[in-house]
């Protein structure tokens, strides 16, 4: 993602950490809600393959990757028609029509990788006691095949998709998932790899942790605006952390 002075939110460190806030932030919650994409699922480079395969579907010029990237997070068609040119933007339906014919078509697309300690980490949460959920603005269908594909599915208490919310960051899918945990915003910790999922939980009124594992790096996360609570390498560093009471040096 660029903003109008061109910058380009995928550069930058990945090895930062600001854990100040984890012990009393996890404290207080009583649930996490993971992105997946970049956050828990190693599928960025594939999500990139796959819009330059659909843009030469359509004879179109592939943008750069990291505008790719920028989008993630972001319902399918949106994410793709904001990348259009202007007075190609009536063809965001056919360009998602041709998105998914790739997909479909490519096992290795569909087949989901997960980090390192995400499933372990999902199945000690629930075992800790915390509940958890997953909020992507992959559609319903896209969220539980990765659920059903990998282990992440045993350890599910509520999800929330792109095909029944607005993209992020508006903050309506993290009240969906909210609801759906029967808890208050302010009990579920939100955990996400770009700047939209962490603008999404903090308009949610949710405590934020991002990770340098996906779309953002480090140092743009902490440019947010309200950058978040806390920010670790990849979530295998907030499993050490549930395990040992420190970090990996």
């Amino acid at each position: 993602m660029t903003d109008s002075a061109g910058c380009d939110y995928t550069r930058g460190r990945r090895d930062l950490r600001e854990i100040g806030e984890l012990p009393g932030i996890l404290s207080r919650v009583r649930a996490v809600v993971f992105d997946l994409d970049g956050t828990l699922v190693d599928s960025v480079g594939n999500i990139i393959a796959c819009a330059r395969q659909a843009f030469a579907r359509l004879n179109l010029p592939a943008p750069a990757d990291h505008l790719i990237m920028a989008t993630i997070g972001m319902t399918l068609e949106d994410g793709l028609t904001s990348l259009l040119p202007k007075e190609q933007k009536m063809r965001g339906g056919e360009l998602t029509a041709a998105y998914r014919g790739v997909f479909v078509a490519t096992p290795q697309y569909m087949n989901a990788a997960l980090f390192a300690g995400a499933e372990e980490l999902a199945a000690l949460l629930r075992e800790r006691g915390y509940k958890v959920g997953y909020a992507s603005g992959r559609s319903e269908e896209g969220v539980r095949r990765t659920l059903d594909g990998t282990r992440l599915g045993l350890h599910c208490d509520a999800i929330a998709s792109g095909s029944e919310a607005p993209s992020k960051p508006d903050p309506a899918m993290m009240f969906k998932i909210c609801e759906r945990l029967s808890l208050a915003p302010h009990e579920v910790l939100g955990v996400g790899d770009s700047g939209l999922d962490i603008m999404m939980y903090h308009e949610a009124g949710s405590p934020a942790l991002g990770v340098q594992s996906g779309v953002w790096s480090g140092e743009a996360l902490l440019a947010l605006e309200k950058p978040p609570e806390i920010l670790l390498k990849e979530v295998s560093e907030l499993l050490c952390y549930l395990k040992n009471g420190s970090l990996p040096a």
